[in-house]
């Protein structure tokens, strides 16, 4: 059978469970369904969404018993690094200034936010200049 291609994308619910897994490093489903703020998802929506990040090799699992212990097949830095990677090229010519530029210019950012995005532009080009 031939390996799936890891996706580069999480639906809303997936990276909610992948968040908590990520943070907890392991997890049993129990656990995942504990971690939910109120209104709680049923445990069984739960499970369906920890099958399908398995199917889609986003978690693994080790069987603890009768249960599954799950753990991120995927990291948190790794799927970063990929969506990023994915909206730059999609919405920003493949361009990093442009994020900035759009950053920068959205009016949405604070002014602790815009100074923020100023010393990490510096950085970079005196990174870069070494």
């Amino acid at each position: 059978m031939k390996k799936r291609e890891k996706p580069t994308e999480l639906t809303r619910a997936e990276l909610e469970v992948m968040q908590i897994v990520w943070r907890l490093k392991e997890a049993f489903l129990g656990e995942v369904v504990e971690e939910f703020r109120e209104p709680k998802p049923a445990y069984t929506t739960v499970s369906t969404v920890i099958r399908t990040l398995e199917a889609k090799g986003f978690l693994a699992h080790r069987v603890v018993g009768k249960s599954h212990r799950y753990y991120p097949a995927v990291g948190r830095d790794e799927y970063r690094s990929h969506f990023m990677q994915r909206v730059v090229r999609n919405f920003f010519n493949d361009s990093p200034g442009q994020v900035l530029s759009f950053l920068a210019e959205s009016g949405s950012l604070t002014v602790e936010q815009y100074e923020e995005l100023k010393r990490v532009a510096r950085q970079i080009v005196e990174t870069e200049q070494k």
